[in-house]
C-alpha cells in the first residue's frame, strides 16, 4: 500500500489527471483485499543478532510486563495521589485498579445526551457510600440538581445521573480512598 501512495504522490506531482490517479489508488480494507506478500528481499533489509550489548537498546523499548509500584509522595504533577485509608476505617472501600488510579468512569450513551457516572470497586456497605455521595453532592449543587444513584451491589457500581466524575474523584481523594 505504501508502494501505491508513493506512486499517486509522485503522479500528482507529475501532473497527470487525477481521474487516471483515483482508478490507480485502492484501499485496503480487509485481509483479503490486502496483496499478497513478497519474498523478503523487497521489504527492509534486516540482520539477526544474538548480542547482549545491542539486546539492551531492544528492552529499553518494550513495555513493563509488572506495574510499577507507585511513589508515596502527595505533591505530584499530575494530581495523582496514593491510597491513605486502609480496610476497616469506613463501612465501604472504593478498590483502586491495577494501575493505581480511581475506578471512576464517565458513561456516555444515547449519542451523548446521558451521561452517567460509575464508580466500580466499591466493597463494604455500598449504601452508605451512596448516602455519602449523595449528601456531598447536594451540598455542592445546591437544590440546583436532582441526584438520582442506582446502586448495583452484587457487582460493587454505584452509578450517578449526570457528569460527577471530577466531584467524586475529589471526594473520594479527600477521604482517602
Amino acid at each position: 500500500m505504501a508502494a501505491r501512495i508513493l506512486f499517486k504522490n509522485a503522479m500528482l506531482r507529475s501532473g497527470i489527471s487525477l481521474r487516471l490517479n483515483s482508478l490507480i489508488y485502492k484501499r485496503d480494507s480487509s485481509y483479503r483485499s490486502s496483496p499478497i506478500a513478497q519474498d523478503s528481499s523487497c521489504y527492509a533489509k534486516y540482520e539477526v543478532s544474538s548480542s547482549p550489548e545491542e539486546w539492551k537498546f531492544v528492552e529499553r523499548l518494550l513495555p513493563l510486563t509488572t506495574i510499577p509500584t507507585p511513589s508515596d509522595r502527595k505533591d505530584l504533577p499530575s494530581g495523582w495521589q496514593p491510597q491513605t485509608a486502609t480496610f476497616g476505617k469506613y463501612p465501604y472501600f472504593v478498590h483502586r485498579t491495577r494501575n493505581h488510579m480511581l475506578p471512576v468512569y464517565l458513561k456516555v450513551s444515547m449519542r451523548g445526551t446521558r451521561r452517567i457516572t460509575q464508580i466500580n470497586n466499591v466493597d463494604g456497605n455500598i449504601w452508605i457510600l451512596e448516602e455519602a455521595i449523595k449528601k456531598y453532592l447536594t451540598r455542592v449543587y445546591g437544590d440546583k440538581k436532582i441526584i438520582a444513584t442506582k446502586v448495583h451491589e452484587v457487582c460493587g457500581h454505584l452509578c450517578i445521573h449526570g457528569d460527577h466524575v471530577s466531584r467524586v474523584n475529589e471526594w473520594l481523594l479527600k477521604k482517602g480512598l
